[in-house]
């Protein structure tokens, strides 16, 4: 029976292997997305693996969360808002570790379809909440900042921001949040700049639709005009 004898190679060779199994069974839902990260610059290619992931992952809460970010994407809020309710449900009626972990991302695309609609009382909310529950996802407090600028209110929008400031990550969202807080300044060009710089990289980045951008600009550009 000496072969069902264990010595220590062998219990961390079993204890590797059950990890890699548990590791690649928790990751392996999010592939598309992965796939699609490699192709931040590349629009037509990442929504094409968001598109893929709601194909092969049907009624899970992962499909419902890349369908709705590829809907928001494409500017199209109220199907982005019908799969983020749908993917809600799912993680309501089957409440896994797993379903626990996702909803937090669906309200973080609320949120966006929220702001993105020019709706930023609810975006504010919502996000504020999200960022209650989980103060690792910055880019909920990128949205809080924005959201604040947006509404006029500067000086909560600089104490969101300052959270950021000093955060590697979401460093798009730090430039964006610049941007919308200079302009609630009424520091259009500054706002300009900023907002330049950024488009200039890639607007799918930010995980919102080319159209926000645009229209930032535009509304900039008159109001700096109108100062001058």
């Amino acid at each position: 029976m000496e072969y069902l004898s264990f010595n220590l190679t062998s219990t961390l060779a079993g204890i590797a292997a059950v990890l890699l199994v548990m590791f690649l069974r928790l990751h392996w839902p999010f592939r598309f997305q992965y796939m699609a990260n490699l192709f931040k610059r590349r629009l037509d290619i990442r929504l094409r693996w968001l598109e893929a992931s709601y194909r092969k992952n049907r009624s899970r809460a992962v499909a419902m969360l890349d369908k709705s970010t590829h809907e928001i994407m494409l500017g199209n809020y109220e199907m982005a808002e019908k799969y983020i309710v749908q993917g809600i449900s799912v993680c309501k009626e089957r409440p896994t570790l797993f379903n626990q972990a996702m909803i937090h991302y669906l309200f973080y695309n609320l949120a966006i379809v929220y702001y993105s609609s020019e709706r930023y009382n609810e975006s504010l909310e919502v996000a504020f909440r999200i960022y209650q529950r989980d103060q690792g996802m910055t880019d909920s407090l990128a949205l809080i900042a924005c959201s604040h600028a947006r509404l006029g209110e500067v000086e909560s929008a600089i104490e969101a921001y300052q959270l950021i400031a000093s955060k590697r990550s979401a460093k798009d969202w730090k430039l964006f949040c610049l941007a919308e807080i200079e302009a609630a300044k009424g520091n259009y060009e500054r706002a300009l700049s900023h907002l330049k710089q950024l488009m200039d990289k890639s607007a799918s980045l930010l995980h919102l639709n080319h159209s926000v951008l645009e229209k930032r600009l535009e509304e900039w550009k008159k109001a700096s005009t109108q100062a001058s």
